[in-house]
């Protein structure tokens, strides 16, 4: 008993180790897909945690990067007013303004240039808010802040004036302060609207190319002196809508559920594939061992067996047809063989089934009977056109050139109105022709007399 158990002992311990590997990496297959599923799972809890922080989003104008920008200032001159800007290029966002008796409504203006009015401004329709961060000294209680749009449906660049003022009116007090303001607080100037009377679809607010930032003393500000000292201007938004983050991730997940059973399914059809493959291969394996059985394996051409059966296909699909069945023989071959050798001589069979077939249909059956004698079986329409067609072929094979030379062929023919039942019986009729052919001297063509059941010879072409 012990010897048994000590020799079944090695067996079960060389077993075991190939079916648990095999189980391991199974299961190290399925970790690894549930694995990418668990950090797919992580980063979607993290992308929506902080979806504000991954997607935040800003534009800073401030002293220090002021530089980037071309910054100029005007008062009410222009309308001739009386009022005085004093600003200095080395000392950017910083301006001090005296408002003076003369125009109606006595202003000052600081602009932020963002696109040297070429019409190609800053897409700030991703933001929401805007920050501004001053200090202030003078007896105004408001500011205006104008985010300037160019649009080329109403904008020119050569006038300022028909960039659209998205402008809004803004508390101020002395002192350093910081003012946020939501862009939606924005409005269309009224005289602006007034004075480009544009169509009702253009008059809202528009800030997906602004070219300038302007501040000015804003409306009813008292004449008198106005000091400004900018530190920045922020604009804050996301890179895209909240909304459409979590659209995105829920869209992903889609899409990854969708291409997983697009895999599967494409790998089931796969599969599939391969095994209808195999199914074919296996099929033309067994069609081309059947072919090549009836295949005479030096010229290609049919053997008995592949003539045979290709005859009874051609008997069912056209019994009522008349045929022309043709035994050719190629004469002296013998002392080919005999003057150049084998090798030689099969190379002349093979040129000379090469020539059959160049110089016959498709529809015709050819086949090698045996040695140097071939069949064909044609159908033709009569006698004559056998008869020529023979004669055809004959004297192709005299003026070809063969391996070693020159060479004739005689022909028997067996002629009849539909293809006989057995094909036996029409071979040897054809084969009294050929003998015919080859006692009259070979090199010709004769046609057997189906009325006198004797080989009548035909003269040479």
């Amino acid at each position: 008993m012990a010897s048994k158990n000590e020799a079944s002992n090695p067996v079960i311990g060389v077993a075991a180790p190939r079916g648990g590997a095999a189980g391991v990496r199974q299961a190290l297959s399925d970790l690894r897909f549930e694995l990418a599923v668990i950090g797919l799972l992580i980063l979607t809890i993290g992308a929506i945690s902080f979806a504000g922080l991954i997607l935040r989003n800003s534009f800073v104008i401030d002293a220090a990067h002021a530089s980037r920008f071309t910054t100029e200032w005007r008062g009410d001159a222009v309308l001739h007013g009386k009022s005085v800007v004093h600003a200095h290029r080395d000392r950017p966002l910083t301006w001090s303004c005296e408002l003076r008796a003369g125009y109606r409504y006595p202003y000052c203006s600081y602009e932020i240039v963002l696109d040297r009015f070429s019409g190609e401004g800053r897409d700030f329709s991703h933001f929401k808010t805007i920050r501004l961060t001053l200090d202030y000294q003078g007896p105004a209680d408001s500011l205006r802040i104008s985010l300037k749009n160019f649009d080329p449906r109403y904008s020119r660049t050569t006038n300022r004036q028909t960039m659209k003022f998205n402008q809004i009116e803004l508390p101020l007090h002395r002192g350093r302060q910081t003012i946020d303001v939501p862009l939606s607080d924005f409005k269309v100037a009224d005289w602006w609207l007034q004075w480009m009377r544009l169509p009702y679809r253009l008059t809202h607010t528009q800030f997906d190319n602004v070219a300038t930032l302007e501040i000015d003393t804003g409306n009813n500000a008292p004449l008198g002196t106005h000091a400004f000292r900018v530190e920045t201007v922020m604009l804050q938004g996301s890179i895209v809508p909240v909304e459409q983050w979590y659209l995105g991730i829920l869209g992903c997940w889609i899409v990854l559920i969708c291409l997983f059973l697009i895999y599967r399914i494409l790998r089931l059809q796969r599969d599939l594939r391969r095994r209808r493959l195999l199914e074919q291969v296996a099929k033309g394996e067994a069609q081309l061992a059947r072919e090549t059985a009836r295949r005479d394996h030096l010229t290609g051409l049919f053997n008995r067996r592949g003539i045979t059966e290709r005859y009874q296909h051609m008997l069912v699909d056209h019994s009522d047809k008349p045929v022309a069945i043709m035994l050719i023989d190629l004469d002296h071959f013998k002392a080919v063989n005999d003057q150049f050798g084998h090798v030689l001589g099969d190379e002349v069979l093979a040129s000379f089934a090469a020539l059959l077939r160049s110089h016959t249909r498709d529809s015709d059956l050819i086949a090698r009977w045996g040695g140097e004698e071939f069949l064909l079986i044609a159908r033709i329409s009569d006698v004559r056109a056998a008869v020529e067609m023979a004669n055809k072929l004959r004297l192709l094979v005299a003026a070809a050139s063969f391996p070693h030379g020159r060479l004739t062929a005689s022909f028997g023919i067996y002629y009849c109105e539909r293809l006989p039942e057995k094909i036996r019986p029409a071979i040897g009729f054809a084969d009294r022709a050929l003998y015919a052919a080859k006692e009259a001297g070979r090199d010709r063509v004769v046609l057997y007399d189906a009325g006198g059941h004797e080989a009548a010879a035909a003269k040479s072409g």
